[in-house]
């Protein structure tokens, strides 16, 4: 995943930690595009979050940001200029 990506998908105003989420079992298209889960842990240690993030073999990538109970705060879906 692009780092940048991360970067935007995180709020401005907080100060979070991003922990990847080891991946689930499920074998999903290996080899065509790449997911990748986090918990966002606030300092205090508690998880205030969730970002879902995926890159696609044609280019296409994005995030979501889930709040702890699973709503949809934000999502974007980029395009690489190839």
């Amino acid at each position: 995943m692009n780092p940048h990506m991360l970067d935007i998908a995180l709020p401005e105003s907080t100060r979070l930690t991003l922990q990847k989420i080891p991946l689930e079992a499920n074998g999903s298209g290996a080899g065509q595009h790449a997911n990748t889960s986090f918990e966002m842990i606030a300092e205090n240690g508690q998880v205030v979050g969730y970002v879902k993030t995926w890159h696609e073999a044609d280019g296409y990538a994005g995030y979501v940001r889930f709040d702890s109970e699973g709503n949809v705060q934000d999502w974007k879906v980029l395009r690489d200029r190839q």
